[in-house]
């Protein structure tokens, strides 16, 4: 599943994305209607707020560059331009790769391959001021690529051979203790205790439940209307259930594709050392992924760095 430091993530017959091995990536994550409907990945080399370059997760030839107009961003450094990037799908001629949130150094015509260096990251008013620098990633049909919606569904590349390895049914303490990796004005990084983990070989995630079965999270909770759930088998057509985390309740399952789910979270309350917080924010990697704490107000908490915090869901 990986070669020369990549981890492919999409492996069909229409779509094949590769990322940086040390990347995390998420497919809810977002406010946005393509992230809403499990259309999109976003891909996230590093997760503080600096700009980086950016490693292609796709091979094609550049058809379209589109410098566009964003809304001006309510945080420092961001800028009020967007740029869309159109790719040829080696795979599938009657459809295209959209790119987004990147500034290209490529030009039309160029030829690019996994790996190689594209343009820089930049943030603009579509972001959050907690938003971490990324890029976009969706498969379009040829002839509606700039529309918002509209993109083709995809599957992960899960080894159905190896599910559930790192994952144990367990009974969870209310209080989730988190090991702060990374602080800022905006956010925290932080790690999950080992058990609130669970593995879908190559893919790593927080650990929810549905129907009495373990599965991958990832989303803002509830910071966004929509989450993502990641199955072991194939979900029911039109599933419809509580869902959980840590053994609360944190929404209701309402849709399904092959072996993902949506769910729509409730007003869930997080408190962090007995203070409330604005939520936080989940995604997948190979290895066991940060999980992003965000404040209510900037500059709100001050913590050192490997120091163990306390976490409650309400």
């Amino acid at each position: 599943m990986s070669s020369s430091g990549f981890l492919t993530v999409i492996d069909t017959s229409s779509m094949k994305v590769l990322i940086l091995i040390k990347s995390h990536f998420s497919v809810g994550t977002s406010p946005y209607y393509a992230h809403q409907h499990g259309l999109a990945i976003d891909v996230y080399q590093g997760l503080n707020l600096d700009n980086y370059e950016v490693l292609s997760p796709i091979s094609g030839e550049i058809l379209q560059i589109k410098p566009m107009a964003a809304p001006k961003p309510k945080f420092k450094d961001g800028i009020d331009k967007e740029y869309l990037v159109l790719v040829n799908n080696p795979r599938n001629p009657k459809t295209v790769y959209k790119i987004l949130h990147v500034k290209p150094s490529v030009e039309i015509g160029d030829k690019i391959s996994v790996g190689d260096v594209i343009g820089k990251t930049i943030r603009n008013g579509y972001f959050a001021y907690w938003s971490s620098p990324h890029l976009h990633l969706e498969l379009k049909s040829l002839k509606d690529a700039h529309r918002a919606k509209g993109g083709k569904a995809f599957s992960l590349a899960f080894n159905q051979s190896n599910y559930n390895i790192l994952s144990k049914r367990t009974e969870h303490d209310e209080i989730i203790p988190i090991r702060i990796k990374h602080t800022c004005q905006e956010f925290m990084l932080a790690q999950f205790p080992e058990t609130l983990y669970h593995y879908m070989e190559p893919f790593y995630g927080v650990k929810g439940e549905y129907s009495a079965q373990d599965c991958i999270i990832e989303g803002g909770i509830p910071i966004y209307k929509n989450g993502m759930a990641f199955f072991e088998q194939e979900l029911l057509s039109s599933p419809d259930g509580d869902f959980l985390l840590n053994n609360r309740k944190i929404g209701r399952m309402w849709g399904a594709y092959k072996n993902f789910g949506s769910i729509k979270f409730d007003n869930v309350v997080f408190l962090l050392n007995g203070k409330k917080i604005r939520g936080i924010s989940l995604f997948m990697a190979s290895f066991m992924p940060l999980v992003k704490i965000i404040p209510k107000n900037r500059g709100e908490f001050s913590f050192d760095l490997n120091s163990v915090q306390n976490l409650i869901i309400l």
